[in-house]
């Protein structure tokens, strides 16, 4: 059996093909556990619906606690041999189940899809277009492999569009996580599942990467990514404790070294641009070059830096170059330029 989990926040509007998608999936032996996260709109009211109709629906309302405990509350009550998540504003193919169950996969621990975010209302998967169905097997031997993947962000395929970082088109064993205690971080707000990957990845016997599109994620003006977090850097400064504990805990972090301090640089560009320099930012300007001095002086950001000139795109490079010399208003302008290009080029 697969269980899907589902965790709801606000999102009454996409609810329905979200858990209709699933209903209407090929391979039929599935639980599909819907955790609405403290709603204060409609969303209760279609969880209660539809766990109503279909008994394979469970329902569990919760106090607002973030998707983070809303998705540990899904594995602590799931009985399935594979864990699936979905988030409450995508939906998923027909044969995205039927596929994870395959008898040839059941001696993975971890199954990747390609995703396709869409970047206006679909009307049906089904007519999206596939992908071309090539599969790639890992064994344990490839581990540090995919975690140096994992680390800076690349396709395992150079035409791929799977990602290693979230939790988009991805099945998990219930019995590694239970194994291992592998949960979600509850003290982020960002990040919480790129933890959750990488702790499962230093766990994982063998993995099976499928290149077709069977996730389709919505992207919406109102998602957590999109919206001014105040908390941003703050958060990033936590979720990089937790990676580099990680790899310390299972001795990787001298075998990965460079590919983590790609990872920070990246993050760094991200709280810059979308965080500290975000266009909806009530902070005045004194404030915003009070943070980067904040985070000019944190030991792993400054560390690496050391790194900006060996690796990552060109943009990157050139704006942490002036962070790294501190003139905090050609890196508000860079930023801000930025900002605007990834928001232009998602709408195309």
């Amino acid at each position: 059996m697969i269980s899907v989990i589902i965790p709801i926040y606000n999102t009454e509007q996409y609810l329905e093909q979200c858990i209709e998608s699933v209903l209407d999936s090929i391979y039929q032996d599935f639980e599909l556990i819907l955790v609405n996260d403290g709603s204060e709109d409609g969303s209760s009211e279609i969880c209660r619906r539809y766990s109503e109709k279909d008994c394979r629906i469970k329902w569990i309302d919760q106090k607002h606690t973030g998707g983070s405990a809303a998705r540990n509350r899904g594995i602590e009550e799931c009985r399935g041999e594979w864990v699936v998540f979905v988030d409450s504003d995508d939906f998923i193919s027909k044969d995205f189940l039927e596929r994870i169950a395959e008898e040839r996969y059941q001696q993975s621990d971890l199954l990747i899809f390609d995703f396709l975010r869409l970047k206006q209302k679909t009307k049906k998967a089904a007519d999206l277009k596939r992908d071309c169905g090539k599969e790639y097997q890992y064994v344990p031997e490839d581990r540090l492999y995919l975690i140096e993947s994992f680390l800076t962000g690349i396709q395992l395929d150079e035409n791929g569009s799977m990602s290693l970082l979230s939790l988009w088109a991805k099945a998990y064993k219930k019995s590694v996580l239970e194994k291992y205690a592998i949960r979600f971080p509850t003290e982020l707000m960002l990040g919480e599942d790129r933890i959750f990957n990488l702790e499962y990845l230093t766990h994982i016997e063998s993995c099976v990467y499928i290149r077709e599109r069977v996730y389709f994620a919505e992207l919406h003006p109102d998602s957590v990514m999109h919206k001014y977090n105040p908390q941003f850097l703050q958060n990033d400064i936590r979720y990089q404790v937790l990676v580099r504990k990680c790899l310390w805990k299972y001795d990787i972090w001298p075998l990965v070294k460079q590919s983590y301090y790609n990872s920070v640089l990246s993050c760094m560009a991200d709280v810059l641009i979308r965080g500290i320099f975000h266009p909806s930012s009530p902070r005045k300007r004194y404030e915003n070059y009070s943070l980067c001095k904040k985070m000019h002086r944190y030991g792993i950001y400054r560390r690496a830096l050391r790194y900006n000139g060996k690796t990552g795109v060109i943009p990157r490079r050139i704006l942490l170059f002036f962070f790294r010399k501190q003139c905090w208003g050609i890196v508000m302008l860079i930023s801000k330029a930025c900002y605007r290009v990834l928001d232009m080029a998602e709408e195309l």
